[in-house]
């Protein structure tokens, strides 16, 4: 495969049951907003894309099977674009991807602020 052909890929990596959520409560850390499409969401995080360069990784904790599978493809150099949210994350994660994605030249996209600062009009809380 031709090297041009190999960086193409765009991963979002989320987590289920993150330990910011409060139990009993539905999506309280939900930095994905639910009410409006998923290509929606990710267009305003990174601009126009291809559907058919994203893959979503949801690990059922912070740093699964997926993780490894994301730092993997990032070494690789398959994967040019990763985003998620580095509050998922242990401090010793965040610095793993944000020197991984440097190391490899994959940009690291990061929502600003998971949705803690909603207020009921904003668009992205559900009617």
């Amino acid at each position: 495969m031709a090297e041009s052909d190999r960086r193409h890929s765009i991963v979002v990596y989320m987590v289920n049951g993150h330990p910011l959520d409060i139990p009993g409560e539905p999506h309280t850390f939900e930095w994905f907003h639910g009410n409006r499409s998923f290509k929606e969401d990710l267009q305003d995080l990174i601009g126009p894309f291809n559907p058919q360069d994203v893959a979503v990784i949801v690990d059922p904790l912070p740093g699964g099977q997926g993780w490894q599978n994301m730092l993997s493809g990032l070494l690789d150099h398959r994967i040019r674009l990763v985003v998620t949210h580095l509050a998922l994350f242990s401090s010793a994660q965040r610095q793993q991807l944000i020197g991984v994605c440097a190391q490899v030249g994959a940009q690291l996209v990061t929502p600003s602020d998971a949705g803690r600062n909603m207020t009921p009009g904003d668009r992205r809380i559900a009617p």
